[in-house]
């Protein structure tokens, strides 16, 4: 897909990543994380290189461990979170497979990724300098979640200028709290009030994260199935 965002990252990319700034960042990133110290590349262009699958140096659970490691150590120079969004441009590019883009407010393909591109850079370097395991997985959890929002935005909006109520339209309105935090305030408030911490924590994962059930029981090692009975549990709670 000939997406103009994208092309002009990887055009940039070109320039930056073998700059000598590059160079010098790639160094302070290998001098703290020695998962990249034992990758013996000489600039952020060649790491970026070797998390490529193609390239056959590193696993998949390899180069998730790496884009880790340069989220914890982002903070050592700016490149580094510019790094990490190249490195996640494949998974930008398989949203639209997550995500129905017919049914939001971007009049493309190119303005879809242009926003996840958006959320990804506030998420990368918001979380800067912080330790998260999953760092890649997270990163395009959250930036679902974001376009989600936005695409719920579009229905409610549409909702009303058809003068047919969309069912989010009932709740009380807020100002300056996104959807993902009021779901997750209200969670807080009802654990310990009927509602288990383990099926207030499926929902969370499935409805604040991002993350698909299929996502949630992998890294819990739960059957799918009793993560969805959880989670109908957490829904019924709040509900009722």
């Amino acid at each position: 897909m000939n997406s103009p965002t994208i092309s002009r990252l990887r055009t940039e990319w070109q320039a930056l990543g073998t700059a000598p700034p590059s160079s010098a960042a790639c160094h302070r990133l290998a001098e703290i994380e020695p998962l990249v110290a034992h990758l013996e590349v000489n600039n952020l262009a060649e790491l970026i290189s070797a998390l490529s699958l193609s390239s056959g140096r590193l696993s998949s659970r390899e180069a998730a461990a790496v884009i880790a490691a340069m989220l914890r150590g982002a903070d050592a120079d700016v490149l580094i979170p510019r790094a990490i969004i190249q490195a996640l441009i494949p998974g930008v590019l398989a949203l639209p497979q997550r995500i129905d883009t017919a049914v939001g407010p971007w009049c493309d393909l190119d303005a879809f990724y242009a926003d996840a591109i958006s959320a990804l850079w506030e998420l990368t370097t918001s979380w800067s300098g912080t330790h998260r395991p999953y760092a890649a997985g997270d990163l395009l959890s959250a930036v679902r979640t974001r376009l989600r929002t936005l695409q719920a935005t579009e229905r409610r909006h549409r909702c009303r200028q058809t003068s047919t109520p969309d069912p989010l339209d009932t709740l009380p309105a807020s100002i300056g709290r996104t959807g993902e935090e009021l779901l997750a305030a209200a969670l807080v408030d009802a654990t310990g009030h009927g509602l288990t911490i383990a099926d207030a924590a499926v929902l969370y994962a499935t409805r604040v994260l991002g993350m698909s059930l299929a996502e949630v029981a992998d890294r819990a090692g739960v059957p799918t199935g009793h993560l969805r009975r959880q989670r109908r549990n957490a829904i019924d709670r709040l509900v009722a």
